[in-house]
């Protein structure tokens, strides 16, 4: 990799497996001319220049092999009086960053797709011949190792200028039909479907050459593919095509927010500022991982971001989901300028939220299985290596052999809940005994009547209690029943830490190979959700092959118990979220036999897991307090930075130190 300028680091890769090689895609950086005082239709436009230079600054402090950017240097059109100056300026800005990209072709860079509808007009012969003088050709490919990048001018597609395109991808993809091979555009194909509409419709591309560049690409079994544009971000896979869309890193489209069941963003959604960033991605033998880097319309960065692992580089680590809303939530954007038809979508925000966390396992209820368009998108997650568990209320009507005959390959364990009682009757006990020949099988229940502080009615328990494992044992054993796991919850009273060592001085559980932990989140205490989280993930650790999975996802506000989930209504990490994301990370990616401690240090909790050659110690302070570490690092969880000077650090919330 190529040698950088000595800057203090802004990111820690040091727990990433290593790679063959690594690149950034940006895009939609819409550099934006100084206008001075004039008024402007959303103040975050003043913004926008300087959240791109500072998103280019920080891309260019990850040590990667080249950059691609898909398009959209700026904000005019090259039909304005400024174009000329905004291009240079983004010039300048792209320079005094240290990159030097693949330039992807954008429709504010050349001119719109061929459609009468589009803003502005549509790429011609004189502004493509201008860009090519000025940046090379918006069509060309590179090779870097074992993969060949194409870089593909999506404009001009359509049109008598994209003829000699077209000629030459095919003859390319022929010549390195032997390599792996990725593709970058700036137009998405489709955003819902690729037989969706395209007259009319802002955000894909045309046909007929989008179903002709679709094929081809299955045809040559292109790897993966990248398109800018939309300033969302989206994901699909097309048998073995893996179809990637890239946040912007300058402002959000309005249109987009209706995916959300919330107000919106503020102006109108145009500046969702979580949501802005770019990618990360790291190339293996078999696979290639993606990495969202997170810049939130920041604009100065001083604290060294921690990068942590994907799903596909936990197996085995604990961290998992309850999905109890949808994975895949549907809007239409109704129809509303750029676009004169409505635009069906799909929020892709939850899918990535599991895979950016770094959940190895998500659980759903049985009917999203039988759901042609969630089961499709849980199939994408087991792709990426996460495990689907369905769960199922026991029922005589319900005929969980019907389930495995028609879903044979959907789901990785199946857990049948008991209902009414928590232990299982005679009825149950034969279905499991029957089922566990078909598939690997968890036992859960679902308990109503439990009486709860501040509620007038009461509530419905779900998960077993540590008091009724031995019982649920016994059956099992008197039946010669081996389930695959049991589901045991987390009271929000309890405390995580001590309710796993508890379980660790149980007598052995001889029929039940493992117990899973559920925890739910009881409140809206952000900060409180985070401490309670990392403790119990961190205790979690202590068991092998157990899974801790959380609940909920999104944040439940228009229910009769309400709480803050890993993520906000908007779709957006709550601090909890990266407190998991990066202690999932910092415990698995290089596991341990660990033995436990617990102490108190100025008024700070501290739980230890120790072993031959680490110590990690979790820090629980009520209140902000300065530390001071021998270690090297100290990791602000739910920030999900790494102080690298360990002198009097303030930490106020959960903390990590590994030595």
């Amino acid at each position: 990799m190529p040698n950088k300028p000595n800057h203090t680091p802004s990111f820690d890769l040091t727990l990433l497996p290593p790679a063959q090689q690594q690149f950034t895609i940006l895009s939609d950086t819409h550099y934006m001319l100084d206008c001075g005082d004039a008024p402007l239709e959303f103040a975050s436009r003043r913004k926008q220049s300087q959240r791109a230079g500072a998103a280019l600054h920080l891309a260019a402090q990850i040590d990667s092999d080249f950059t691609v950017h898909l398009g959209d240097l700026i904000q005019e059109y090259p039909d304005t009086p400024d174009f000329e100056r905004a291009l240079t300026e983004a010039l300048h800005q792209l320079e005094a960053s240290g990159l030097k990209p693949h330039l992807v072709a954008g429709n504010h860079d050349v001119g719109d797709k061929a459609d009468p509808t589009m803003p502005t007009h549509p790429v011609t012969a004189e502004i493509l011949a201008q860009y090519h003088r000025r940046f090379g050709p918006s069509w060309y490919s590179f090779s870097n190792g074992p993969i060949h990048y194409i870089i593909l001018n999506t404009q001009i597609m359509n049109t008598p200028l994209g003829v000699e395109q077209r000629v030459w991808l095919e003859t390319e993809l022929q010549k390195h039909d032997a390599q792996r091979l990725f593709v970058f555009l700036h137009l998405p194909p489709y955003l819902w479907d690729p037989a969706e509409p395209h007259r009319g419709h802002y955000d894909n591309l045309g046909q007929p050459d989008r179903t002709w560049l679709l094929q081809l690409l299955s045809l040559h079994r292109v790897e993966r593919l990248f398109a800018g544009h939309v300033h969302f971000a989206f994901c699909d896979r097309l048998g073995s095509l893996q179809y990637t869309i890239v946040p912007s890193t300058s402002f959000t489209r309005p249109g987009f927010g209706h995916l959300f069941t919330s107000a919106p963003a503020p102006e109108q959604g145009r500046d969702d500022a979580p949501k802005l960033g770019f990618y990360l991605c790291r190339v293996f033998d078999h696979r290639s991982d993606l990495h969202l880097i997170r810049t939130a319309g920041e604009t100065n960065f001083t604290a060294t971001q921690l990068i942590t692992r994907t799903p596909a580089a936990l197996q085995g680590a604990a961290l998992a989901l309850t999905l109890t809303h949808p994975l895949c939530p549907t809007a239409e954007v109704p129809l509303a300028w750029p676009s004169v038809i409505r635009q069906r979508v799909r929020n892709d925000y939850p899918l990535l939220a599991v895979q950016e966390i770094g959940a190895t396992s998500v659980r759903v209820p049985w009917t999203d299985i039988e759901d042609t368009l969630q089961r499709k998108r849980l199939q994408y997650l087991r792709a990426e290596g996460i495990a689907v568990q369905a769960f199922v209320p026991f029922d005589d009507a319900l005929d969980l052999h019907h389930l495995l005959d028609h879903y044979p390959d959907c789901a990785d364990r199946w857990e049948v809940q008991t209902t009414g009682e928590p232990m299982p009757d005679t009825t149950c006990l034969n279905l499991l005994a029957d089922c566990s020949r078909r598939t690997p099988l968890s036992l859960s229940t679902i308990v109503p009547g439990e009486r709860i502080a501040g509620k007038q009615h009461s509530r419905t328990r779900l998960g077993f209690r540590l008091q009724e494992l031995a019982t649920l044992n016994q059956l099992l054993t008197d039946r010669a029943l081996i389930l695959d796991s049991a589901l045991c919850r987390i009271d929000a009273e309890d405390d995580p830490w001590t309710t796993v060592q508890r379980f660790r001085t149980l007598p052995r559980l001889s029929h039940i190979r493992r117990i899973d932990w559920l925890l739910t989140l009881p409140s809206r205490d952000d900060k409180a959700h985070a401490r309670l989280a990392a403790e119990a993930l961190f205790a979690t650790a202590l068991l092998p092959d157990a899974q801790l999975y959380v609940d909920p996802i999104l944040d439940l506000d228009r229910t009769m118990d309400i709480a803050n989930g890993v993520l906000d209504r908007l779709c957006n990490p709550r601090p909890i979220f990266h407190a998991l994301r990066c202690l999932n990370t910092l415990l698995y990616a290089h596991r341990k036999a660990w033995v436990p401690e617990e102490r108190e240090e100025k008024g700070v909790r501290i739980l230890a897991l120790r072993s031959e050659e680490h110590v990690l110690e979790l820090l629980l302070p009520e209140e902000p307090v300065r530390w001071t570490s021998a270690s090297q690092r100290i990791y602000d969880l739910a920030g999900g930075t790494v102080a690298v000077d360990t002198d009097k650090t303030l930490i106020a919330g959960p903390s990590l130190v590994y030595t």
